[in-house]
C-alpha cells in the first residue's frame, strides 16, 4: 500500500475530493464561477490532459453545470471527478477541438 501525502489524508481517497470540514479551499479560476476544484486538483488536470484540452472541458462543465437542470444537483460540490478519463466532459473536449 502506497504512503499518501498530507494532503491525500485530509482529501480522503488518492487526492480525490475533499471532505466536507476539510480546511482545503477551492482555487479561484478567472471565467469559471461554479466549477470548484482544489488547487492540486486543478494542476494535476492539466498536467494530465494538457492546458488546452482542459481548459475547453472546464468551460464545457461550467456551461452544464449553470443550464443544466441535473447539474444543479453538483452545484456548491468538489467536481474533481467529472474529469475522468473516460468520462463525458474529456471527451465531449475532445471532440470539439479541431483536429490537424
Amino acid at each position: 500500500m502506497k504512503n499518501l501525502s498530507k494532503n491525500s489524508a485530509k482529501n480522503g481517497k488518492k487526492g480525490g475530493r475533499p471532505s466536507t470540514d476539510s480546511s482545503i479551499t477551492a482555487i479561484t479560476i478567472s471565467g469559471i464561477n461554479t466549477v470548484i476544484l482544489t488547487e492540486h486538483q486543478y494542476y494535476t488536470l492539466i498536467e494530465r490532459f494538457g492546458k488546452t484540452l482542459f481548459e475547453k472541458a472546464l468551460n464545457i462543465l461550467e456551461e452544464w453545470l449553470n443550464t443544466s437542470y441535473t447539474g444543479s444537483k453538483y452545484k456548491g460540490k468538489n467536481n474533481y471527478a467529472h474529469f475522468r478519463s473516460d468520462g463525458w466532459v474529456i471527451n465531449e473536449a475532445k471532440n470539439s477541438i479541431p483536429q490537424i
